[in-house]
């Protein structure tokens, strides 16, 4: 037999991991399942240990599996972390603007309003609330800024949509770690009392002026 070709070699490692996921969705696989041993593996694709291994080691590099030594693959949960964290590494080093961040951030926190609004759930009001009133507390600036972060993340939180939250709390994130952000504790001072009057217009169920609220107050963000 001739020796598989780098690209035939790359080509199998693909048609191995798409056939790992499939069994993965057909087998009806949960976080914490166990995976079939490499072998298994070996018998059910019918291709070497070494294609299974990369196989595997891809997988696990993506975040899809964790693989435990003397115990073998197990499935993840689901988390997109280090899917967007390549993504906006690549997107910063390309020319991406900080201003595309904020204009998506916008979009995203007026469509996490309407949800809020829709569903009306009393206890995540309370807590985008309570968070406003532990905000009134800080006195520096690095409390200030992180009082900022919270409240911005509670409002996605609120909506209680799992993959929503997930997506979007990591481009708030990625947004406030870039230290870009040049406000004086008199501003955020402002921006804590606007965090209130968005709270109180959701408390109201009056959204397009919680909308309306927060992209202005989102918009006086000095970067």
């Amino acid at each position: 037999m001739d020796p598989i070709k780098e690209t035939e070699r790359t080509s199998l490692k693909k048609t191995v991991i798409e056939e790992i996921k499939k069994y993965m969705i057909d087998h009806h696989l949960k976080a914490g399942d166990k995976l079939p041993t490499e072998r298994k593996f070996v018998e059910m694709f019918g291709v070497s240990r070494s294609v299974i291994r990369e196989a595997l080691s891809y997988l696990e590099n993506t975040g899809v599996i964790r693989v435990r030594q003397g115990q073998g693959a197990f499935l993840n949960e689901s988390n997109i972390d280090n899917l967007l964290n390549n993504f906006f590494f690549l997107w910063q080093i390309n020319g991406g603007k900080i201003q595309d961040i904020l204009s998506l951030r916008i979009i995203f926190e007026s469509s996490a309003i309407d949800e809020i609004v829709n569903n009306h759930s009393r206890v995540e009001l309370q807590r985008l609330k309570e968070v406003v009133e532990e905000s009134k507390e800080a006195t520096t600036l690095e409390e200030f800024r992180e009082a900022d972060s919270k409240f911005h993340k509670q409002i996605l939180q609120a909506t209680n949509n799992y993959l929503f939250i997930q997506m979007t709390n990591m481009i708030t994130s990625y947004f406030f770690e870039v230290k870009h952000i040049h406000l004086t504790i008199d501003e955020y001072q402002t921006l804590i009392a606007e965090h209130e009057e968005i709270v109180e217009a959701l408390l109201n169920k009056k959204a397009d002026q919680a909308k309306e609220l927060l992209t202005r107050h989102m918009k006086k963000t000095k970067i």
